[in-house]
């Protein structure tokens, strides 16, 4: 399989397991608001080489290189001013995920999501609202609103959701107040996720990631 080919809804980075094993555990990143593809594909030498990471685009540019999964108000930023770009993107996230199960032979019972600020927030969206697709969620440095998408969410399939959420308390984009309403509305829907806070500001400080890649190997 030639993975510069595949033609997926979203543009992409791929690290293929070294003997491209057929039921391959994976995992997918979606980027920050303003960033893109190339950003946290980085994270992939932490993932052992029998690990699928592909990196998926936003599809809305920010300028300057940069993409979105939606665009934002940051005096406002709990509501998007193109509501429906929440939906397009998520639709965009799955398809581009179900493409690659199938295309590059991953295991369709190891499949992870995990997401930087904007990047977290479309991680919880799609997870909460695809529960059956996932085996493990991380959300690093992000806040979702789960009263907004509540009514999309089956609430019994969720509570079995692998739920990895940290934030940082001196974060100057999201602030440590949205960190805990996020973990907070979690719990309200039914899920029990890991939360943690971490002297750090809008970053992935080195114990943040020890701690969330020790997280993902617990859940396999």
């Amino acid at each position: 399989m030639d993975t510069d080919t595949l033609d997926l809804p979203l543009k992409y980075k791929i690290r293929i397991p070294e003997n491209k094993k057929n039921n391959a555990p994976s995992i997918f990143f979606l980027h920050g608001y303003g960033s893109n593809m190339n950003d946290l594909f980085a994270l992939n030498q932490f993932f052992s080489d029998d690990w699928a990471c592909i990196s998926l685009q936003g599809p809305i540019p920010t300028g300057f290189g940069g993409w979105s999964w939606a665009e934002i108000d940051y005096n406002n930023i709990k509501e998007l001013p193109k509501p429906e770009q929440r939906i397009s993107s998520r639709d965009d996230i799955i398809g581009s995920i179900n493409m690659c199960i199938d295309s590059l032979d991953l295991d369709p019972a190891k499949v992870h999501l995990a997401g930087f600020s904007q990047g977290a927030a479309f991680t919880l969206f799609c997870g909460l609202t695809n529960p059956k697709l996932f085996n493990g969620l991380g959300a690093l440095c992000g806040f979702l609103e789960y009263k907004k998408i509540q009514s999309e969410i089956n609430h019994d399939i969720i509570k079995q959701l692998n739920i990895f959420v940290a934030n940082g308390l001196v974060d100057e984009i999201i602030p440590i107040k949205l960190g805990k309403l996020t973990y907070k509305g979690l719990r309200n829907l039914g899920v029990k996720p890991l939360y943690k806070e971490y002297d750090m500001g809008h970053t992935i400080s080195n114990d943040c990631l020890n701690d969330f890649i020790k997280w993902i190997n617990s859940i396999q």
